[in-house]
């Protein structure tokens, strides 16, 4: 039979790991906001101001993360900030992948970048001229396949010879960078700590980059005109920048939501606020506008898992 004083223990224990949960969280959180600013602003050719525009619409958010987490957060807020301004006037691959291989210092000690080609990887700055098959290095492979971030180790049997002798034993973080759907680029960051948050925001930030100078979202067969597709568009980052701000402003809700799937029922002032907003802007504009909304809380809010929402979630908009 347990001791009062081991279960006493056991519920401080138990505390210290869903607070460094909800934090872990926020911080994501807060990254992903960041992104979809910057987005954003890409999106809408301010550009020109988007060392402005940073300081202005990021500054309530940075002061809030400071308080929390302190100075390794305005250390990365820095970095992003110079690196906002480095993709803003990117003129060649070369400068695209310099501004995103200086911009991850604060978050891991070494890091290679590599562009996807249709069989194999080929290797942009620091390992400019090394070719590696893709089907020699399957944790690549499955980080392509998948577009989501992977924790592996540095090892042959993971990355391939030639990559993995880039690094010292131990973990490494492969990276997507995604611009319109497709992966453009994969990174390899290794070291101790790893920030994986500061590394998804820097490669979601390197993907807008290129978004920018892509071609659209396949959009629905409906939206033929600039305006349909500029609608679908700001649908989209309504949707992704709403359900992050979720996430920040109830971080603990989410994580306690999520466990005994009723995040709903813990959210459901802001879910339906968001989707009173959405139905109003978007839906009543478009009769072939889809429920990104719905994608996003799904997605993001309940990590890939419907049942998360809860029973008492009412669906798609209709």
């Amino acid at each position: 039979m347990s001791s009062p004083a081991s279960l006493q223990t056991s519920r401080i224990a138990s505390a210290i790991l869903r607070e460094r949960d909800a934090a872990r969280q926020e911080l994501s959180a807060a990254w992903q906001l960041q992104v979809f600013r910057v987005e954003e602003a890409l999106a809408t050719g301010w550009e020109e101001h988007i060392g402005q525009v940073f300081e202005e619409r990021f500054a309530e958010l940075a002061a809030r993360i400071e308080r929390d987490v302190g100075d390794a957060v305005r250390q990365s807020a820095e970095e992003m900030n110079r690196a906002v301004r480095r993709f803003a006037v990117w003129e060649n691959r070369e400068q695209w992948a310099a501004a995103l291989l200086d911009s991850l210092r604060v978050f891991c000690s070494r890091a290679a970048l590599f562009e996807v080609g249709p069989h194999s990887l080929r290797g942009l700055r620091a390992v400019e001229g090394l070719d590696v098959p893709l089907d020699q290095a399957p944790a690549l492979a499955a980080a392509i396949a998948s577009r989501d971030t992977l924790v592996t180790l540095a090892t042959a049997a993971e990355l391939s010879i030639a990559i993995a002798g880039l690094f010292e034993a131990g973990r490494c973080a492969v990276l997507p960078v995604v611009a319109r759907e497709r992966v453009a680029a994969v990174l390899v960051a290794a070291g101790e700590p790893i920030e994986t948050d500061g590394l998804e925001a820097m490669a979601a930030l390197a993907g807008a980059a290129l978004e920018r100078r892509g071609r659209p979202d396949p959009l629905p067969e409906a939206a033929e005109s600039a305006g349909d597709e500029a609608l679908f568009l700001r649908a989209q980052r309504f949707a992704r920048v709403h359900v992050a701000e979720i996430r920040l402003a109830k971080s603990r809700e989410v994580v306690e939501g999520r466990a005994a799937k009723r995040l709903y029922a813990l959210l459901k002032e802001e879910i339906d606020t968001a989707r009173v907003a959405y139905a109003r802007e978007f839906l009543q504009a478009s009769p072939f506008m889809p429920d990104y909304l719905h994608a996003e809380l799904i997605r993001t809010l309940a990590n890939e898992d419907i049942a998360a929402l809860g029973e008492d979630y009412p669906g798609p908009l209709a």
